[in-house]
């Protein structure tokens, strides 16, 4: 029997940004990052505390759709092909943002993320009526 937890993050996708430096070396997360795998972090929390479940120490499965808004720029028949699924967002990276989602799960609902032995990311624009969000499903084994 498979455990899962599915939560949404509102709001437009973040990428993982790359580290910055300070003027001595010293490595630092940029603050966009911090704050959205944060947000990432809460939803998880969350989800989990109205499920009764703690962070898990199994291996587990991760599906996420990132979903972008269209943007206002574009053409009627551009948003159509947007809506359709032919028109894929551009940025950020679909690898940015399951590293944010995955370090944002870190110790909400695995242990650590290398625990992850599978993975399936989607990237698309908004239907009609649907708000910008990031949509994880997590499963594990339960025994």
């Amino acid at each position: 029997m498979l455990r899962t937890v599915n939560f949404v993050v509102s709001g437009t996708p973040v990428g993982k940004g790359r580290p910055r430096f300070t003027k001595t070396g010293v490595p630092y997360t940029p603050k966009e990052t911090k704050d959205y795998e944060a947000r990432i972090k809460n939803s998880a929390w969350v989800a989990m505390k109205k499920l009764r479940l703690s962070a898990s120490k199994k291996r587990c499965s991760v599906i996420m759709t990132a979903v972008f808004p269209i943007p206002k720029s574009y053409s009627k028949k551009k948003v159509l092909h947007c809506q359709a699924g032919n028109i894929v967002p551009p940025r950020p990276d679909i690898d940015n943002i399951v590293k944010a989602a995955l370090d944002g799960c870190n110790s909400i609902v695995y242990d650590d993320d290398k625990q992850v032995w599978h993975i399936a990311a989607f990237k698309k624009y908004t239907d009609i009526d649907e708000k910008p969000h990031l949509n994880i499903k997590v499963q594990w084994d339960a025994t």
